[in-house]
């Protein structure tokens, strides 16, 4: 491991530029902040009444700070009544407003405890229309949304078991969901989870009728459907009613939790959080992980990172050229953190995503607990922070307010690239196959990039597998999964090298209404032609349906919207019954196939690049009987 110390010594440098604090003399916590070309979007919640805030008692307020960008404070403002109000987190609209979630316990808004806060504000911080929700129980607000059809999603927990949200108690605390227009008016409302404590966090609209909800579980049952550690990450799927269709876990066998996700523009997702579990955690105790995470199921590690002590991550952003912003806090001193001024530091760094390198990671604080929640490139190369700090002023050289304040720091960073050196192990490819029917056998299928089958094992449900990857091989690998009563997957997973790269391969027992992308079969521009990299995985789609005989599906065509207007429809229609003609020259009958053509109406990426473009010219699967 001498490697890790000659990587500390090249990443611990940078130049702090300048840092501001905002607050008072009690604590005063950074949970969202923003960046804009006017400035930064600070949002928290505070307990002060004196410095920067000018209110009474000793409760606490969400606080908004608007500052421009060398961080002179524009405006601030409180929102809250006689009680507590606390802020997990901050969305912005699109006319330049926000909406503020969280709690309170204030006699004149919640009904007995902590009820759901909703808080929508204008662009220059007056409030427009504020909603508390819940029962006699602890409910609360941990995320928002905004889904393609214009409305206010909003996610959390809800412990109360008298509240009309909350008809169907399913035991503990449960995962729960609200549905708003823009307006404040409530459009509906649902609860998932099992036995056990179940929230959501993240909300993801995938489609105009596909919405991921993301959080975390402990339950065995309900709802969840493949439990894997002491708390898992969980990701719920619901149609644009916030009606339930599947749900699956992803993690180890301790303790995960999201924090944030990012989506580029060909549609590929990432979830980044925390992990305690061995093999997903490999630095310490808790690492900094980043799951990319497949429309299909699959839940690959892409990233890990951090020392023998903590790392949380708190967030994550792509750079214009593609690589990843991280930041969060860390309590080590070894591993990729080389410095540790206190019990945690802020800590960030940046990771060349496509060559697998880093380009720096710095931690900044005191001796006390520093926290960031972003982290943005500004002006002349600098890079700026933004989160908490606890430490007193001296230890930062900055004067600070109290117990806690909001803090900025710009800094320039060394930003020296050192790749990951080649350990000389074996690359491997490792997971469970996690299966809802128990006592299942499925059948894993290897290829290259290109189709070519490399291999091929059978794996029992909820077992292990591992599969070194040849040493000549580059590139992405892709996975299929055959398991009978079950529905067919086809997995990617590009490996980073001399490493084990960890997968979870979930596959739902069959069911009307499933869907199965064909990511591989995809089409020129203006073109119904099956191009020749689409049959091997049209040879996966006719060995399923081979075995499963009683199966009836719909083929749904898409464009990608650069044809003329009149075609869209026609063309998508002859792209799925492209793929119907091929089924059927092998032996496969003609009735079991029902053809429809979308156009261009369901994007599951950003036409305005080629790529994006490339992944929206497909055909989808969906179930209709079984």
């Amino acid at each position: 491991m001498s490697w890790l110390v000659l990587l500390g010594s090249l990443v611990i440098a940078q130049t702090v530029i300048r840092q501001r604090v905002y607050g008072g003399s009690a604590a005063d916590a950074m949970v969202k902040a923003y960046q804009d070309k006017s400035g930064y979007w600070l949002f928290g919640h505070t307990r002060s009444r004196d410095g920067l805030l000018k209110r009474n008692g000793y409760d606490a307020d969400l606080w908004v700070v608007r500052t421009d960008r060398s961080g002179e404070v524009l405006w601030h403002t409180t929102y809250g009544a006689e009680g507590d109000e606390e802020l997990t987190d901050a969305l912005p609209l699109p006319d330049g407003g926000w909406v503020l979630v969280g709690w309170t316990d204030s006699k004149s808004l919640s009904r007995m405890k902590k009820d759901a806060l909703i808080v929508c504000i204008d662009r220059l911080g007056k409030e427009r229309w504020k909603v508390a929700i819940g029962g006699d129980g602890n409910d609360m607000a941990l995320g928002a949304g905004i889904h393609s059809d214009g409305t206010l999603w909003v996610v959390g927990q809800i412990g109360s078991v008298d509240s009309v949200f909350h008809p169907k108690p399913y035991g503990g605390i449960d995962a729960w969901l609200l549905r708003f227009s823009l307006d404040g008016e409530l459009l509906g409302h649902a609860t998932f989870g099992g036995s056990g404590h179940d929230y959501l966090r993240l909300v993801i609209s995938l489609s105009p009728d596909s919405i991921w909800l993301i959080g975390g579980s402990d339950s065995p049952d309900g709802h969840i459907q493949n439990p894997l550690g002491r708390t898992d990450v969980w990701l719920v799927e619901v149609n644009r009613r916030g009606e339930f269709r599947r749900s699956w876990n992803f993690g180890g066998s301790d303790f995960e939790e999201p924090y944030s996700w990012v989506r580029n523009a060909e549609g590929e997702i990432w979830v980044a959080g925390t992990s305690f579990s061995k093999g997903v955690a490999t630095y310490g105790r808790a690492d900094g992980v980043i799951w990319r995470v497949d429309p299909t199921g699959l839940a690959e590690v892409a990233w890990s990172g951090g020392g023998s002590g903590d790392e949380g991550l708190n967030f994550l952003q792509l750079s214009e050229e593609g690589d990843w912003l991280i930041a969060g806090m860390s309590s080590s001193r070894d591993g990729l953190i080389r410095t540790l001024a206190g019990l945690y530091d802020a800590w960030t760094l940046r990771w060349h995503r496509q060559a697998d390198s880093l380009a720096f990671c710095h931690t900044f604080g005191g001796k006390d607990v520093e926290s960031w929640v972003a982290v943005f490139p500004a002006e002349a190369g600098l890079y700026v922070g933004c989160g908490t700090t606890a430490s007193p002023g001296e230890q930062l050289g900055i004067r600070t307010y109290g117990n806690a304040d909001f803090w900025l720091v710009w800094w320039h960073p060394d930003t020296t690239s050192f790749p990951f050196p080649e350990s000389g192990a074996p690359t491997l490819v490792v997971g469970y196959l996690l299966t809802e029917l128990k006592g299942a056998r499925g059948i894993l299928l290897f290829r290259n990039a290109e189709g070519t089958l490399l291999d091929s094992m059978e794996v029992e449900s909820q077992s292990l597998f591992y599969w070194q990857v040849p040493d000549t091989l580059k590139g992405m690998i892709r996975i299929s999964v055959h398991v009978p009563g079950h529905l067919w997957k086809e997995f990617s997973i590009l490996p980073r090298k001399g490493r084990e790269n960890r997968i979870d391969l979930f596959v739902e027992k069959l069911k009307p209404g499933l869907r199965i992308p064909l990511f591989h079969v995809t089409f020129e521009k203006g073109s119904a032609k099956l191009l020749p990299e689409a049959y091997p995985q049209l040879q996966e789609l006719e060995r399923f349906l081979w075995a499963h005989p009683r199966i009836r599906i719909e083929l749904a065509g898409h464009t990608d919207g650069t044809s003329l207007e009149e075609s869209e429809i026609p063309l998508s229609r002859a792209r799925a019954q492209a793929v119907q003609a091929y089924l059927v020259s092998r032996g496969l009958p003609a009735t079991r196939f029902s053809i429809v053509g979308h156009g261009k109406s369901r994007p599951i990426a950003d036409n305005a690049t080629p790529e994006g473009q490339r992944r929206n010219r497909r055909v989808e699967v969906r179930i209709l009987s079984y």
